[in-house]
């Protein structure tokens, strides 16, 4: 038998919260490209509810060493950023930490932009920073040679201004799926 495991690092997006049947983008992805390849895909979700990229950073290099069979990395971190109000530059720093212990461990990077936040009060206050924030994720895609998964136009799947329904949980995944198959792996 073929598999493949693949390391998604991140929040409560990654991690699948609020989806009414439990499920999350990582289970999600995984059914699909092994739906589409004919091998078993595995996706280790390390996605952890609330985290900003400074906990993600803390904890990276422990999740890619648990996973080093994992070829493909997957991360998507910021949303809770805008509420920490973490600065641009260590929001960058932690990015490049982040992505440089995944291809220490000879991981493939994709990298995800933020949805914009629909209304939430939680978020209120710093919402317009998702922009500058892909703005950063951007950036630090091109210079470290990473690919990008576009997360723009999910957010009519929102559940709360932040989480995803479980069609929205499938259109993340459908995602992530394209991104992987079409990157430069």
């Amino acid at each position: 038998m073929i598999w493949n495991e693949i390391l998604c690092l991140g929040d409560s997006i990654t991690y699948g919260a609020r989806d009414e049947f439990g499920r999350s983008p990582p289970v999600e992805l995984a059914k699909i490209l092994t739906e589409k390849t004919g091998e078993v895909y595995v996706c280790h979700n390390h996605g952890i509810s609330g985290e900003t990229s400074s906990d993600l950073l803390r904890r990276s290099w422990s999740a890619c060493k648990s996973n080093s069979n994992a070829f493909i990395g997957l991360l998507m971190i910021g949303t809770n950023d805008t509420q920490a109000n973490i600065p641009l530059d260590i929001y960058e720093d932690n990015l490049r930490q982040i992505i440089n212990m995944m291809k220490i461990h000879k991981m493939h990077v994709i990298i995800a932009t933020l949805p914009q936040l629909g209304f939430t009060p939680i978020y209120y206050k710093n919402c317009g920073m998702i922009s500058e924030y892909n703005k950063v994720i951007r950036k630090v895609a091109k210079d470290m040679s990473c690919d990008i998964c576009d997360m723009s136009n999910t957010e009519k799947y929102y559940i709360d201004g932040v989480h995803y329904t479980h069609e929205g949980t499938l259109v993340l995944a459908k995602k992530w799926a394209e991104a992987i198959i079409t990157s430069r792996t």
